[in-house]
């Protein structure tokens, strides 16, 4: 969903995009079709073999590195899972030297924050509580290091929920349209903790942006820079899809470990780069059930 955010926009603004993609992936039907995008098959764990010469790639602009695998509920938690994406990070750096990159950007995540009850900036508190959490950290640092030996410009971006119509159909707002459209019965928990979720074409013109005008060592953290009870999302959602809806709040209780707030300050992205959001949750929600 984010690569294909950003390569919407690059294509609005008639920039070129070479997509490095899975070799058995089932989604390359989601790319959009442009004379603009150039497709190469490169597994993450062939980057570090890939030779851009020979493919005929060189003098790219910035390279932005959304890769990452073991990202099922399994996987998060599997400490020597997670610790090949800290490699394949390196090995992406690497490669984005080689392409004579001027700018390597890193997807980092609000895993990496642990649980806080402020809305989160670039300098934040660390406190990651599970192997992705760490690993996304880790990653992160490690490819600071290796951007400043490599004479590359480095930006990390910590994303918060991003929702549009490319997401999987798992997450909680397609389940929950799902099942709004079909009045089937979906336990939840009470619902009244923050969240702030961001429009993926409003993340793609951020990704964007930071390729632009994103400040070398910088972290920034991506939403919509609004914190609201997550029940106040799906009543947006039921009242959209069917108003006779009746959620079933509470069913699940919060326990010890749940996220009890998120909310993103974007106060320095958009000083830095002039970006903010232009998508409500709304409009949002309209362009899904389209």
């Amino acid at each position: 969903m984010l690569g294909i955010a950003l390569i919407k926009q690059c294509i609005l603004n008639d920039i070129k995009v070479t997509a490095f993609v899975r070799s058995e992936t089932s989604r390359l039907n989601r790319l959009p079709n442009s004379d603009l995008v150039k497709i190469v098959n490169c597994n993450l764990d062939d980057l570090k073999y890939f030779e851009p010469i020979k493919n005929g790639l060189s003098d790219i602009d910035v390279f932005y590195h959304f890769g990452w695998s073991h990202t099922d509920k399994s996987g998060r938690i599997d400490c020597e899972k997670q610790l090949d994406n800290i490699h394949y990070t390196l090995n992406a750096v690497c490669l984005a030297k080689k392409m004579n990159c001027k700018k390597f950007i890193g997807a980092g995540s609000q895993a990496e924050y642990g649980r806080t009850l402020i809305s989160l900036t670039g300098t934040t508190p660390i406190n990651p509580e599970n192997a992705y959490g760490i690993s996304k950290y880790a990653a992160g640092k490690f490819a600071e290091i290796e951007c400043g030996k490599l004479d590359l410009e480095y930006v990390w971006i910590r994303i918060l929920s991003i929702y549009g119509t490319n997401d999987n159909e798992n997450t909680l707002i397609k389940d929950f349209i799902t099942n709004c459209k079909e009045n089937n019965p979906m336990p939840l928990g009470p619902c009244t903790h923050i969240w702030d979720y961001l429009y993926e074409d409003d993340a793609g013109r951020a990704f964007l942006a930071l390729g632009e005008k994103g400040i070398n060592g910088k972290v920034y953290s991506l939403g919509s820079g609004i914190g609201k009870p997550l029940k106040e999302y799906l009543e947006t959602i039921k009242n959209m899809v069917n108003q006779t809806y009746t959620p079933q709040y509470g069913k699940i209780p919060y326990n010890g470990n749940s996220l009890k707030y998120l909310c993103a300050d974007i106060s320095e992205l958009t000083n830095d780069t002039g970006w903010k959001p232009e998508i409500s949750f709304e409009e949002g929600v309209k362009k899904i059930l389209i």
